[in-house]
């Protein structure tokens, strides 16, 4: 019960704009209509406010979202419509011979609690998905990891400059589950809010992710390494 996808979901936006990962979207969005030009059926797991689904939705994808934070899914709905997102954890995911492609950006792979809960969620996602189907995940790489504080600013609601903070700073344990302490903090001077909380993110490592695919049945599984924005600069696309 994370309070930056709780609490501060209706700030999501504030913090990190729909622009800001207009490029790892585009990628995706390019891999989704490769797998299917015409009529793509894609669902996205942990969509969030809803920005990437709004930008495969008018490239054409046929995009459905879930999100396990009903606050999060109230903004996407606003901006997507009744019919395109649910609240409903992966871990519950039960479609069968559904989708096109099934994604999962944002590390939300990573909110996995147990290797056997990231077994199933795999396998759940392999059922979802029609005959040549694609399974796209953002994975992070505990390896390439340093620790520095990163500070993105942004302008307040009322175009103030520099007026929101967003600052995260992904600490690697390297230990055998392969964590990675996320610290966020976002402020608003405009709104007075100062919010600051840790995650705890599991596996974060291309090689447990696909020993992972191998073993619930993918039959080519590739890794992608991204340089473009954070936080796929840190991490690989699978």
């Amino acid at each position: 019960m994370y309070q930056l996808f709780h609490e501060f979901a209706h700030r999501y936006d504030l913090h990190t704009p729909p622009g800001h990962y207009q490029h790892d979207h585009a990628f995706v969005i390019g891999k989704a209509l490769g797998v299917a030009s015409a009529n793509c059926r894609l669902l996205d797991i942990g969509c969030g406010t809803g920005v990437f689904l709004e930008a495969a939705i008018a490239a054409g994808i046929d995009g459905y979202g879930i999100d396990a934070a009903p606050e999060m899914v109230e903004v996407a709905l606003r901006r997507l419509g009744s019919n395109r997102v649910r609240v409903q954890r992966m871990q519950e995911i039960s479609d069968e011979n559904v989708y096109d492609v099934v994604c999962a950006l944002s590390w939300t792979i990573h909110y996995c609690e147990t290797e056997l809960q990231l077994h199933d969620v795999i396998k759940r996602c392999r059922r979802a998905l029609r005959s040549g189907g694609l399974l796209l995940l953002q994975v992070a790489n505990d390896d390439r990891i340093t620790g520095a504080v990163n500070v993105d600013r942004e302008s307040g609601p009322s175009g103030e400059p520099d007026d929101t903070y967003f600052l995260h700073r992904f600490r690697p344990l390297h230990d055998a589950d392969h964590r990675v302490i996320a610290d966020y903090v976002y402020a608003s001077r405009a709104h007075g809010e100062l919010m600051s909380e840790q995650h705890d993110l599991r596996f974060a490592n291309p090689s447990i992710v696909t020993s992972a695919l191998v073993q619930s049945g993918f039959g080519d599984v590739s890794t992608i390494n991204s340089v473009s924005i954070s936080p796929f600069s840190m991490g690989t696309a699978i």
